[in-house]
């Protein structure tokens, strides 16, 4: 087994160069490691070539590369509330061309904390549809700017309202 020599070939260099396909390991057990050019996408077989330097057996897989989109979230419409009165839950809805919704992260943000603590931003829901429920500050009137961000791991998604309280007697 330690005479044996492997290669590699890539037919498609543009894509994964051959000094980007890293055998390791030893003996009977190695590894291979592909990593795709920067910037491009396509298909490319990797073809990987053990002998013992009179005969050669040869094995290929084909790797499909594909660039990973932003996270979609739809927006919500500008909410006016009283002091202390809670607005939602917020129907929206969340997706992914290569993540499953269920795995994307919302998040929320708000430009004015007195008025709305960020721990007052609740969301609920599941997979795409999702919810936020944002519950002003007790005796605080004003406007925040309620930021909601959807992440698949790597790439993120905004989309803010504006939340406007007053009190109860200037007609909501």
């Amino acid at each position: 087994v330690g005479s044996l020599t492997v290669s590699k070939t890539s037919s498609n260099t543009t894509l994964v160069p051959i000094a980007n396909i890293v055998l390791s390991g030893s003996g009977a057990s190695h590894t291979v490691t592909v990593t795709p050019a920067a910037s491009q996408t396509g298909t490319v077989t990797i073809t990987l070539t053990v002998s013992d330097g009179s005969l050669t057996t040869s094995t290929s897989f084909t790797l499909t590369v594909t660039t990973n989109t932003a996270p979609t979230i739809t927006s919500v419409t500008n909410q006016t509330t009283t002091t202390g009165v809670a607005v939602g839950p917020l129907a929206f809805t969340v997706g992914d061309a290569q993540t499953a919704a269920s795995s994307l992260t919302v998040t929320g943000a708000t430009s004015n904390t007195t008025l709305v603590p960020t721990a007052n931003i609740v969301f609920g829901g599941s997979g795409a549809n999702r919810t936020v429920t944002v519950t002003p500050a007790a005796s605080q009137t004003g406007t925040a700017t309620i930021t909601l961000t959807v992440s698949d791991g790597s790439l993120t998604t905004s989309t803010s309202f504006t939340l406007t309280v007053s009190t109860s007697g200037a007609g909501a």
